[in-house]
């Protein structure tokens, strides 16, 4: 009987109860989650690895709640009871757990250690790429042209290395990428001494009275044309290149290094340029020695030659710029030659110097262009009957420009607003077939040789408001659709608009001719304004034909009248318009303008002596005339038939 007691407090003292047990497990939480605490946030950290920390950790509570947690809930100690099981699988779930961070531990490890790996072959392939730049730009200061060319492909190929890096950002690529290009563009942009002898070295034999080896110069210079071309070969390669249809550029395609700055600015340029793809060149101030050769080159996107200085020929001959050009106060000091180019873009010659001739012909103007203030000491020539005729689609703006010698625009298109107002021409000026199909604007602008408006073709208003006319002014056939304004303008020589046709009102109020003046068979469908003109020498408007209204009120006749009725036949007046509508009082001291009446569609008009009225049919088809109109006092035959 005795021993069953013994055995019941032996369980007693073996076994907690439930609720110790679950005092127990909390406090074991507890401190389990302050330690963990404290290694994360207190200076215990830098003493346990948190890896081991976390391992204990989880170990401790892992044992302590398979221990407690069975008892806690009084799932009994047996091997059939549940807490058996329980307890198992505490002990296996936090074997898997401490399993599991030991894995992705050492995972984790292995990753580091490969990252690190992987991290040290790009530092030591960024380090032979950094090492390789440095000798190469070393090499390009070697006496040999071989070393320093072999330089220049290194360096190229190290920006493509660059930006074929994709452990880089596309910024970073970027960066390295232009650190190597600007050296490329420093290297252009060096100094070369013999280039200030690139005409003497370019020729076939040597020039007397040379100073130095002339063949080790020449053999210098022409190793150093090969390298430095090469970069812009280089460079070409990597450009955006342009999809064209029927000879247009419909798309641009970028290139590896289109988004690279290329600075070439006061560079000395010695060497041809021809074929090659210049994308945003900036030529700002660069001095080109020798010819200047651009033949057949593609400007992609911008293209800055402002203050450049040519010294030779310039040739452009089929350049296409893709984006804006500017080349203002360029100097171009022979021939500049823009044969069959092509500016899709805007383009400044504003300020420019021409001083040898200027060629444009077969140009091709999509944009803007100006030539404001720009001076041209040779030929200017914009028309070709060879290679066809320049056409401006975009506003053309020649404004204050000099042209000293001849001046070319014969057949060439104007497109938008074309603005000559206050340029000079020195000698002639030839417009003839010239088309202006929006406003021409010639104001105050100076003619001192003569000048040649052959069937030109105004459609929009045409201003010569001020201009001054040295030389005879030929405007015979002319087309003025718009307006035409020559108030005060000045014709020093013979002026001749026979067979002009003037659409819009035509005024020349306060001209001057000082020579003859020939508007024969000049059509006037607008209305005529020769209010305060002053002719000098012969006025000539026989055949001409009036359909608005006529001014002649306050001009002046000095040596002869007027021929309104002649040889080449009389004038015709229309009888459509109020007989007030023509008037032909002069001024004061002036030669008459004999003047007669004459009747038509019931309606009698003063008009001068000899010249017809004209109208409508009856039957609409063909207009009637009147009969000659006849002194307004046969007693003296019109002698004194003045108007006033």
């Amino acid at each position: 009987m005795n021993v069953p007691i013994r055995e019941d407090r032996r369980t007693r003292y073996m076994f907690l109860e439930p609720t110790e047990a679950w005092q127990l497990l909390s406090l074991c939480t507890a401190l389990t989650v302050a330690f963990l605490l404290a290694v994360h946030f207190t200076k215990l950290k830098a003493k346990v690895p948190l890896f081991y920390s976390w391992i204990g950790a989880i170990a401790i509570f892992g044992g302590a709640l398979a221990f407690l947690l069975p008892i806690a809930l009084n799932s009994g100690f047996g091997k059939d009871d549940d807490g058996r099981v329980l307890r198992q699988l505490i002990l296996y779930t936090t074997g898997g757990v401490l399993g599991v961070i030991t894995l992705g531990e050492s995972h984790r490890k292995n990753n580091q250690e490969k990252e690190k790996n992987e991290n040290d072959h790009t530092r030591q392939v960024y380090a032979e790429r950094r090492s390789r730049y440095t000798k190469a730009v070393e090499h390009l200061a070697d006496e040999k042209a071989g070393v320093r060319l072999g330089g220049i492909y290194t360096l190229v190929g190290l920006v493509d290395e660059w930006l074929a890096d994709d452990s880089l950002k596309p910024s970073e690529q970027q960066k390295e990428g232009q650190v190597i290009i600007n050296n490329l563009c420093a290297y252009i942009r060096s100094p070369f001494s013999l280039a200030l002898k690139a005409e003497m070295i370019e020729g076939d034999s040597e020039p007397d009275n040379y100073e130095g080896d002339f063949s080790k110069d020449q053999a210098a210079f022409r190793e150093e044309q090969d390298i430095r071309r090469a970069i812009f070969v280089e460079m070409g390669k990597r450009s955006s290149g342009t999809i064209e249809e029927e000879g247009e550029v419909v798309e641009t395609v970028p290139g590896p290094w289109s988004d690279f700055d290329f600075d070439f600015s006061r560079a000395p340029i010695f060497y041809p340029l021809n074929n090659l793809n210049i994308e945003q060149g900036n030529f700002a101030s660069t001095r080109f020695y020798g010819k200047a050769d651009f033949v057949d080159a593609k400007f992609v996107r911008d293209a800055d030659f402002r203050n450049a200085k040519f010294t030779k020929d310039a040739d452009f001959w089929g350049a296409e710029f893709t984006g804006n050009a500017d080349f203002q106060y360029a100097e171009f000091l022979e021939d500049a030659g823009f044969r069959k180019a092509k500016f899709t873009g805007n383009i400044s010659f504003g300020g420019a110097e021409l001083t040898g001739n200027a060629y444009f012909g077969g140009a091709e103007f999509t944009g803007n262009i100006s030539f404001r203030s720009a001076e041209f000491t040779g030929n200017a020539h914009f028309g070709d009957v060879y290679l066809g005729n320049v056409k401006f689609v975009g506003d053309a703006d020649f404004g204050n420009a000099k042209f000293a010698r001849d001046a070319d625009f014969g057949n060439v298109k104007f497109v938008g607003d074309a603005d000559f107002g206050k340029a000079k021409f020195t000698r002639n000026a030839a417009f003839q077939y010239a088309k202006f199909t929006r406003n021409a604007d010639f104001w105050e602008a100076e003619f001192t040789g003569d000048t040649d408006f052959w069937e030109a073709e105004f459609t929009g208003n045409a201003h010569f408001l001020g201009a001054r006319f040295s030389g005879n002014a030929h405007f015979l056939g002319a087309k003025f659709t718009g307006n035409a304004g020559f108030g005060n303008t000045k014709f020093t020589g013979n002026a001749g608009f026979g067979n002009a046709k003037f659409t819009g009102n035509a005024h020349f109020l306060g001209a001057k001719f000082t020579g003859n003046a020939d508007f024969g068979n000049t059509k006037f469908t607008g209305d005529a304004y020769f209010l305060d003109a002053k002719f000098t020498g012969n006025a000539n408007f026989g055949n001409a034909k009036f359909t608005g209204y006529v001014g002649f009120n306050g001009s002046y006749f000095g040596q002869y009248a007027p021929t309104f009725a002649g040889i080449s036949g009389a004038a015709r007046f229309s009888a459509q318009v109020d007989p007030q509508d023509y008037v032909f009082t002069v001024r004061e001291g002036s030669k008459a303008i004999k003047c007669g009446t004459a009747t038509l569609l019931g309606k009698s008009f003063i008009i001068p002596l000899g010249t017809v009225l004209f109208g409508p049919s009856s039957r609409g088809k063909n207009s009637r005339t009147s009969e000659p109109a006849k002194p307004l006092d046969n007693s003296n035959n019109g002698k004194d038939d003045n108007p006033e």
